[in-house]
Formats: C-alpha cells, sequence, structure tokens
C-alpha cells in the first residue's frame, strides 16, 4: 500500500502533536512529584529539627 506525501506528512504531525502533548503531561507529571517530595522532605527536616532541640 502506498501513502500520499501529504498523507504522510498529515500521519506524521499528528504523531508529533501527540507526542508533544504526551511530553507536557509527563513533565507536569515529573514536577508534581518532585514537589511532594521536597514537601516531604521539608516536613521531614522540621520534624527532626523540632525534636533535636532541648525543651527547658
Amino acid at each position: 500500500m502506498q501513502i500520499s506525501s501529504e498523507n504522510y506528512i498529515t500521519v506524521l504531525t499528528e504523531q508529533i502533536k501527540a507526542l508533544t502533548i504526551e511530553n507536557a503531561q509527563l513533565k507536569a507529571h515529573i514536577l508534581d512529584v518532585e514537589a511532594k517530595a521536597k514537601e516531604a522532605s521539608d516536613g521531614k527536616t522540621k520534624t527532626e529539627e523540632s525534636s533535636s532541640q532541648p525543651t527547658e
């Protein structure tokens, strides 16, 4: 089966659009996971700091 060059370009363009969207979604997911990890890390650090301070 032979595909016309216009159709081939259209298919490639649609694939690029889909991959661009998927890439943006993955970047957003990575940023979300990093933010949650930082929050968890900050919370752990604050807990450690407060427990290491002497009580008077």
